[in-house]
């Protein structure tokens, strides 16, 4: 392939001429040019089955018959394609948290954070096999729920720290199915719910992070990548935990 151009080479699986490789004078022209006879292959393949002891006509048809049978279903070829992407996102996990806890200047004792890192691991497993998606919305809600944190719009207790949907519509540019789908998803893959303030207008739904008991929450990561320039992408896309250890 040069420039995204693909190209093949027509191979005869018996010789086209007197001299070729696997030529049978037994067959005819017209056999010799069918396409029961012929592979298409990339330059490196056609001169790697010039090799005739390594690939004799019997091997080679079976080559051919598998290939066009694993094809033959475009259904299938495509099935073959589909990969699971977040199996390419390896996390760094967490070993001591000691320079989150300097930075934020929690001074947890060696037993708190050794809690704070095993709770912390379990979440980063779990997010880890998250589709980036939602990784990134979770992301896109924690900033903005530090953003407006001293409004109305945002109610951090214990459990989760929760914001305004219409909020997030709104200053997200993003739309009531979007927010539904991404809500489910967060809900499915234990990162967050629905919530719902009661104020003298009327209840008003909410999204909710759920906050861990021990290990740091979205909120907590964010001031520390304030505070010590880190970019907080690192964290939402290359699940690089590690960066909060000392």
């Amino acid at each position: 392939m040069k420039k995204g151009v693909f190209i093949g080479q027509l191979c005869h699986i018996e010789a086209a001429e007197p001299g070729g490789e696997r030529f049978n004078p037994a067959m005819t022209n017209e056999q010799r040019r069918a396409s029961s006879n012929l592979m298409l292959m990339c330059y490196p393949h056609h001169c790697v089955t010039n090799n005739v002891n390594d690939f004799p006509v019997a091997k080679l048809r079976k080559m051919k018959r598998e290939h066009e049978q694993r094809f033959s279903r475009p259904d299938r070829a495509i099935l073959e394609r589909l990969t699971d992407r977040t199996l390419s996102d390896q996390p760094k996990r967490v070993a001591n948290l000691r320079q989150l806890d300097q930075v934020l200047g929690w001074k947890f004792s060696e037993e708190e954070l050794g809690e704070a890192v095993a709770e912390l691991n379990e979440y980063i497993e779990r997010f880890s096999a998250v589709p980036i998606e939602v990784r990134r919305f979770v992301g896109a809600l924690a900033q903005r729920m530090q953003r407006m944190k001293d409004t109305s719009a945002v109610r951090d207790e214990i459990g989760g720290t929760s914001i305004l949907i219409s909020d997030v519509r709104d200053a997200l540019g993003i739309g009531t199915a979007t927010i539904r789908n991404r809500l489910a998803q967060m809900d499915s893959y234990g990162l967050g719910d629905l919530d719902e303030i009661n104020p003298d207008l009327g209840p008003q739904p909410m999204i909710r992070i759920w906050n861990p008991e021990r290990a740091p929450s979205w909120l907590d990561i964010l001031s520390f990548c304030n505070k010590a320039s880190i970019p907080f992408e690192s964290f939402i896309d290359d699940l690089n935990f590690a960066q909060l250890d000392s």
